[in-house]
């Protein structure tokens, strides 16, 4: 049959038409498949909100006040350097976010720190939840952020009971967990138990302080070492210290271990100047977290030849992953505020920067898949700060290892010398102290260079550096970690 026109019938031109109509119905469908994943892209991406909110508290008053700001203004810097740059990534929303950051006032106090921690998140609803400083102000957060199922980022609460594997809502940022502080002490003592046999350990009766007594007990007696002197105390006065130090001394001690806080060991050194006390190895922990603060408080000559732990910006690491350097941050730090920093304040300028690692790694801020990308950078990142080791079922820290230095003092001012372990060590450990303290000719005032007569030299190792500024004797440190 043929059709009018003379084409047959579903001929070529009606294939033409329909080729057409085929093409026409796919580019259809192309579209609309083009469209629809489009769409769930867009719908399956959350709305963006406007800033990431980090809460914290601070403490203006009380016995926390200086190193809780210390720790403030590190975390504070790495808050505005973020913003500079334009803010956080975070890929689940496509975009940089600004931080913005919520605090309050504890006053050192546990009951109101408890009181803010709370209105941080039922209040301001922060996405990032910071503790204070230390464990102290630390532990009214632990059970709020279990309760409110927000993770807490904890800069330097380092007491063990604040981690468990039943607890994912928590994790260590800048300082290893407290209870294994003493290790390298504590085997520095074994190895020299020959000449250092009997001990006294004196103790802060908090979480901090206790949980590192303890280990240290544990190890020497572990070797059958027994401390002559082993009691905890809630001392703070340095009229208080003189009574401890009169039984103490009575023990005859060849090392005196005095554990406590800023201003405990600021009234202990008070106490042994005004009693007139000589003991042949004392180690405190502050001197090497905040060591210009020491210096200014306690009677001139007072740290000559203690020891304490060591740790950043005395030692330097170099081969870092995510951030500065530790020299970079000391000159970065020194030129915005005009003198060095101390440990707290790079503790919290640590833990911003660990912070935005895991945020950006976590791609979103749902509370445990931080946690989980916290775990994904355990042994993977290296800071100004050291190593980030995390114990991944717990959230407890690792990493970031307390060596052991040696205060000695020069006709320039003290050196800190690390004495322990061996194969990071600028130098040798002069043991026993020497007995006999004079004033330099050509110093006076606070932070004058002051030394003890004694026909022991100080090793070539501890260069010699401004009593005023200790923490450049980093630049003469050559056994840093890597």
């Amino acid at each position: 049959m043929m059709a009018v026109g003379g084409g047959p019938v579903g001929g070529e031109g009606a294939k033409k038409g329909n080729g057409k109509t085929v093409a026409i119905v796919l580019a259809v469908v192309l579209i609309l498949i083009v469209a629809g994943v489009s769409l769930v892209v867009l719908t399956s991406r959350k709305a963006a909100p406007s800033e990431i909110r980090i809460g914290t508290l601070y403490a203006s008053s009380g016995s926390f006040a200086l190193s809780s700001g210390y720790q403030l203004s590190g975390l504070r810097l790495w808050i505005n350097q973020t913003n500079a740059a334009g803010g956080l990534y975070v890929s689940s929303y496509g975009k940089k976010l600004p931080l913005k950051l919520f605090t309050y006032d504890d006053q050192s106090s546990t009951s109101t720190a408890a009181t803010d921690y709370a209105n941080l998140i039922t209040v301001d609803h922060v996405n990032v939840f910071v503790s204070d400083f230390g464990s102290t102000l630390t532990a009214p957060a632990v059970s709020i952020a279990q309760e409110h199922h927000v993770l807490l980022f904890d800069p330097t609460a380092s007491s063990p009971g604040f981690f468990s594997s039943s607890d994912p809502y928590i994790v260590d940022l800048s300082i290893l967990v407290s209870s294994e502080w003493p290790l390298v002490l504590a085997h520095y003592l074994i190895t020299h138990r020959t000449a250092i046999s009997r001990i006294a350990i004196l103790y802060l009766d908090q979480a901090f302080t206790a949980a590192q007594a303890a280990t240290l007990d544990s190890a020497l007696t572990a070797v059958g070492i027994t401390p002559v002197y082993y009691q905890p105390t809630s001392a703070s006065s340095s009229a208080e210290y003189s009574t401890i130090l009169q039984s103490i001394n009575s023990t005859n001690p060849q090392a005196v271990i005095e554990l406590g806080y800023d201003l405990n060991d600021i009234a202990f050194f008070s106490a042994i100047s005004a009693g007139n006390y000589h003991f042949p190895f004392v180690f405190t922990i502050y001197p090497g977290l905040e060591y210009s603060v020491l210096l200014a408080d306690t009677p001139p000559g007072s740290l000559n030849y203690t020891y304490t732990y060591a740790s950043p910006p005395v030692v330097q690491y170099t081969n870092v992953t995510l951030g500065p350097t530790t020299s970079q941050f000391v000159t970065q730090w020194t030129s915005l505020y005009g003198h060095a920093p101390n440990f707290n304040n790079i503790a919290g300028y640590n833990a911003g920067l660990l912070i935005g690692k895991i945020i950006s790694t976590a791609g979103n801020l749902n509370q445990l898949d931080m946690r989980k990308a916290a775990n994904m950078l355990s042994g993977n990142v290296t800071t100004l700060e050291g190593p980030f080791v995390l114990n991944t079922s717990t959230g407890a820290q690792l990493g970031m290892p307390m060596d052991v230095l040696q205060f000695q003092p020069s006709s320039s001012g003290l050196v800190p010398v690390v004495i322990y372990p061996e194969n990071v060590a600028t130098g040798t450990a002069i043991y026993p102290a020497p007995s006999v303290m004079l004033a330099s000719p050509e110093s006076s005032g606070a932070g004058s260079a002051y030394f003890w007569q004694s026909d022991l030299s100080v090793p070539a190792a501890a260069s010699m550096v401004s009593p005023n500024s200790i923490f450049s004797a980093a630049a003469y440190m050559d056994g840093e970690r890597l």
